[in-house]
C-alpha cells in the first residue's frame, strides 16, 4: 500500500533515511512530502518537496532486504499520478552518476539529462534530471480520470 506519511511513521521513517546517511527531518519544511510503501512494516519511502507547480524528488530508499520488487517503481508510479492530477509541471532530482539503478529508474519515468555538477558527490559528478509535463498528458489523463 503506498500512502502519505503520518507522524506515527518519524521513526521508522528516519530510522531508514539514517541508514542512507540521509538526515532531513520531514517536520522542518513545510514542503516537504513522504510518500510509504507499507507491507506489515515500511519497507520503502519516497521524500520530495513541492513547491508551487515543481516537485524536487529527494529520496527514494527501500530497504535492503526488499529491493529488485518494484517497490521503487510503485512508488514512482504514485509520485506521477499525483503530479498529473495536482498540475505539476515538472520534476527534478539529482543523481550519482554512479548509480545507475536509479538513473535507469528514471529514464524509465521519462526523466531526461540536463546537466552534470562536477564532485558533487566527492569523486563523482551529480546528473541533474528533469521530467516534463506537456498539455496532451494532461488531458489523456483528465480523459481517462473521468
Amino acid at each position: 500500500m503506498i500512502r502519505f506519511y503520518k507522524d506515527s511513521d518519524y521513526d521508522s521513517i528516519n530510522s531508514l533515511l539514517f541508514s542512507f546517511d540521509s538526515n532531513i527531518d520531514l517536520n522542518s519544511n513545510p514542503f516537504y512530502k513522504c510518500l510509504v510503501y507499507e507491507k506489515g512494516g515500511i519497507l520503502g519511502v519516497l521524500v520530495f518537496e513541492e513547491i508551487y507547480e515543481r516537485i524536487e524528488l529527494d529520496y527514494i530508499i527501500v530497504d535492503d532486504n526488499y529491493r529488485l520488487r518494484g517497490i521503487a517503481s510503485k512508488l514512482m508510479d504514485f509520485l506521477i499520478e499525483y503530479s498529473k492530477s495536482n498540475n505539476i509541471l515538472n520534476i527534478t532530482l539529482e543523481v550519482n552518476e554512479n548509480n545507475l539503478s536509479a538513473i535507469n529508474l528514471y529514464k524509465k519515468y521519462k526523466f531526461e539529462v540536463t546537466s552534470r555538477r562536477e564532485k558533487y558527490y566527492k569523486d563523482n559528478d551529480a546528473i541533474l534530471m528533469i521530467r516534463k509535463f506537456d498539455n496532451n498528458e494532461w488531458h489523456i489523463y483528465i480523459r481517462n480520470w473521468n
